[in-house]
């Protein structure tokens, strides 16, 4: 990674050539097809961040931040150092959606708008880490990757961990630099760029994103469709609807006993869940989600990741004592020591619910039910205002 000029508050502008501002507003609706709110402090961006950063990047930030469950500042800030947000005229910052492959690098080996090493003095974090993201063949010109990459490094590279406050970073964020006291300054200025993206003080959180694809049928009450899919009440709250979006996409997951428990930003991706980072005894035949986990995703898919699970993915006894005591009006959680589930506008996720309850084969995993396993010897709790 190496230092690029830097200017806090600039005019928002378009990318320079018009072929590709053209495919950037493409990649913009599909990165804003999820509304991404964090459940974190200091989420909302400053008017300094609205202004300096490009829509469809701000959203980017935004998006990663929540999925590896980092301060989106933190990520912008970087942004900022690096590659201006992506307006450095030079070609190894250019950002080209869709990208694949190393790109074209500057002289130390850095590449694309994050400036990820491919090689050379900058290392080759990219070919390290492109396995853990979610399509391994986009490369580090291409936007979201760039900030999946930067997130990785700093966690995987960098002993970055999740879910603390912006100030915890300090070193993570100099060694994204290298060593010494240039690498110290570097820092520096990246915080002083995150904190005046927004007003409030910045903790991380996992954020709510609130599919706009999810299914959607009147009244309070979600119901299940015939593929074993839900359809979530257009009249819940938007954490509701994203917790059955979330619910929607493991439910074809197999159980696996221990499964799912793995690190947080591959377990608990609200765009990429990949269980197979920790897949348990793969009891079903491949990696997959046990009753805990399952609970824990939609949760996190909620916004519920950080406030209420602390950022880490707690088995069933802990469900036992998260949240607040009680069903709750939208959202019950079911736990005890040995099983747990959730029961979110009416319906249940429940890792037992494939006991041969249509439209469930037996023996599944995570899948809808219109009844659960409980309540008799279940603990239940809800997330407060749910």
């Amino acid at each position: 990674m190496l230092r690029r000029k830097r200017s806090l508050i600039l005019p928002l502008a378009l990318l320079s050539t018009a072929p590709l501002a053209t495919v950037l507003l493409a990649g913009t609706a599909i990165v804003l097809g999820a509304s991404c709110q964090s459940d974190s402090a200091g989420a909302t961006p400053s008017k300094a961040a609205t202004q300096s950063i490009p829509a469809y990047l701000l959203a980017i930030y935004q998006q990663v931040g929540d999925q590896y469950n980092l301060p989106w500042q933190l990520l912008a800030g970087i942004g900022q150092e690096e590659c201006d947000q992506g307006r450095d005229p030079a070609p190894s910052c250019r950002p080209i959606p869709g990208a694949q492959g190393a790109g074209v690098a500057n002289s130390a080996g850095a590449s694309g708008p994050m400036q990820i090493g491919v090689g050379g003095a900058a290392s080759n974090a990219y070919q390290q880490l492109r396995h853990y993201l979610p399509n391994p063949g986009l490369g580090p010109h291409d936007p979201t990757t760039a900030v999946e990459l930067a997130a990785l490094v700093l966690i995987k590279d960098n002993d970055a961990t999740p879910g603390q406050p912006l100030d915890d970073y300090t070193a993570a964020i100099a060694a994204y630099n290298g060593t010494g006291p240039a690498a110290q300054a570097y820092a520096q200025r990246v915080l002083t760029d995150a904190t005046a993206y927004t007003t409030d003080p910045i903790t991380a959180g996992t954020g709510s994103c609130q599919a706009t694809n999810v299914p959607v049928v009147a009244g309070t009450r979600a119901s299940i469709l015939p593929d074993g899919q839900a359809e979530a009440p257009a009249d819940a709250p938007p954490a509701v609807q994203a917790m059955i979006a979330a619910g929607n996409r493991i439910d074809h997951f197999p159980y696996s006993y221990g499964g799912g428990h793995g690190h947080p930003a591959q377990t608990m991706s609200q765009t990429a869940p990949n269980p197979a980072a920790a897949p348990g005894d793969q009891e079903n035949g491949g990696p997959g989600y046990d009753c805990s986990s399952a609970t824990d995703y939609v949760l996190y898919g909620g916004g519920y990741g950080r406030s209420l699970l602390n950022g880490q993915v707690p088995d069933s006894t802990t469900l036992e004592s998260v949240g607040s005591p009680g069903p709750g009006r939208w959202v019950t959680i079911y736990a005890n020591a040995s099983h747990a589930y959730i029961e979110i506008a009416g319906i249940y996720l429940d890792t037992a619910a494939g006991e041969g309850r249509p439209p469930n084969p037996p023996a599944t995993g995570p899948r809808w039910s219109p009844v659960g396993t409980g309540p008799q010897g279940f603990i239940t709790r809800h997330p407060p205002g749910l």
